[in-house]
């Protein structure tokens, strides 16, 4: 006997009961059997004509089938009236018939048509967490038919960044072997997969998908509905049902009582904090001897930013702001610039550069706390120079248009 070297499980009944069911159903009522892998169209219509009863809306039920194995052994017990709302409707001939209609205003159908959709939810979504850790995943590209193995991710990346082709997030599709597979069958009959219209051959198929940016799938085929998660959500409505509602909520949504927390900014040389740009100022100018309320008044908006980020860089590589020195740690240089009151800017051609338009730190508050104090018909404010772009002028095309204006004219 061999030994067992690993912990074994058992299967998954759900999924394995999934990849078994038939999609034949029995009627409620008699023997005949209908083939639900298409549509429910034809069981509907032999309820209503040959029994007259009426199934409410049919698609909020996640599994049809299921949903009839349920009702027929207590319709074949019982009297449908038991179950059933019961209505008074005139046939062709003017007599009065009794019909029967199945519905989730029901109690004992809403709750069978809640209980479906939980447990089909829950089988997709195992399986969407099956397929996420699958590393054994092999498929070739729908384009270029490269190979991809391992992580599925790397497939749709691949699709989306090397041939523009997306279909939204891989975590949010499930059964990925069977959607890539349907694809791959529409691409090999030289079908569109946005507009859906048939083409002679592949290159035709390629070049009308590239020039009228239709690598995209149809998002009105609902073909494609069980492959994403967002449909197993709210049985009855589709994935574009549901995003309008988001969006109509997002439009709709008050936000007189949003509060946003005020951002602190932080001192130049130290780790105080401060939302008030007059607490803040205070702050640096009576524990730094740094003038930052003189700097607000002497210097342009544009003037201050250079000056804020070039203190930030100097104080982040440990360097005096005024000598340049170096410095092991931000103490030493603390000290340093206080015994030699060094809290002053150098020459202004050593902080006044374009390099300083850029933030040392890319969410430095105290940049929001500048303001511009000099008046706009000062000269001291910073003069931008647009250089303008040397342009050719092509002086044959410049003919032929006066050309054409003059005629135009004699006309």
């Amino acid at each position: 006997m061999n030994p067992i070297l690993e912990p074994l499980t058992f299967p998954d009944r759900q999924v394995q009961e999934e990849s078994v069911v038939s999609t034949e159903c029995e009627c409620l009522f008699c023997s005949e059997v209908f083939d639900l892998k298409t549509s429910n169209d034809q069981i509907l219509a032999h309820f209503l004509l040959s029994h007259k009863l009426v199934v409410a809306d049919v698609k909020e039920i996640v599994d049809f089938k299921r949903y009839v194995d349920y009702w027929r052994p207590k319709f074949r017990e019982c009297d449908p009236k038991s179950y059933c709302f019961v209505m008074e409707a005139e046939n062709e001939k003017g007599e009065k018939e009794e019909y029967f209609m199945l519905a989730h205003e029901l109690p004992e159908d809403q709750n069978l048509r809640e209980k479906l959709q939980k447990e089909k939810l829950n089988l997709v979504l195992k399986q969407q967490q099956k397929e996420r850790k699958d590393e054994e995943f092999s498929h070739c590209c729908l384009f270029c038919r490269k190979i991809f193995t391992g992580n599925r991710k790397l497939l749709f990346d691949h699709m989306n960044f090397d041939h523009n082709f997306s279909v939204g997030l891989p975590d949010n599709i499930v059964f990925v072997e069977e959607f890539l597979n349907l694809l791959d069958e529409k691409l090999a009959q030289n079908i569109c997969l946005y507009c859906e219209k048939i083409f002679k051959d592949r290159t035709v198929l390629k070049e009308h998908m590239r020039k009228k940016i239709h690598k995209k799938i149809n998002p009105l085929n609902k073909e494609y509905d069980k492959f994403y998660l967002v449909n197993y959500l709210e049985p009855g409505k589709s994935w574009k049902e549901i995003m309008d509602e988001f969006d109509e909520y997002c439009q709709n949504e008050d936000w007189s009582d949003w509060f946003e927390p005020e951002t602190e900014a932080i001192c130049l040389f130290c780790d105080f904090q401060s939302s008030a740009p007059d607490i803040l100022s205070q702050h640096i100018a009576s524990h730094n001897n740094f003038d930052f309320l003189g700097l607000k008044k002497s210097f342009s908006i544009y003037q201050q930013i250079k000056i804020v980020n070039y203190v930030r860089r100097q104080v982040h590589e440990k360097k005096c702001i005024l000598c340049d020195e170096q410095f092991e740690c931000r103490d030493e240089l603390r000290e340093h610039m206080q015994q030699l009151s060094h809290f002053k800017l150098p020459d202004q051609t050593v902080w006044d550069q374009s390099q300083y338009y850029f933030p040392t730190y890319e969410n430095d508050a105290l940049l929001c706390l500048l303001e511009d104090t000099i008046p706009e018909d000062s000269t001291e404010t910073d003069q931008v120079t647009v250089i303008p772009e040397d342009t050719v002028i092509n002086l044959k095309v410049v003919e032929e248009e006066l050309l054409k204006l003059e005629l135009i004219v004699k006309k």
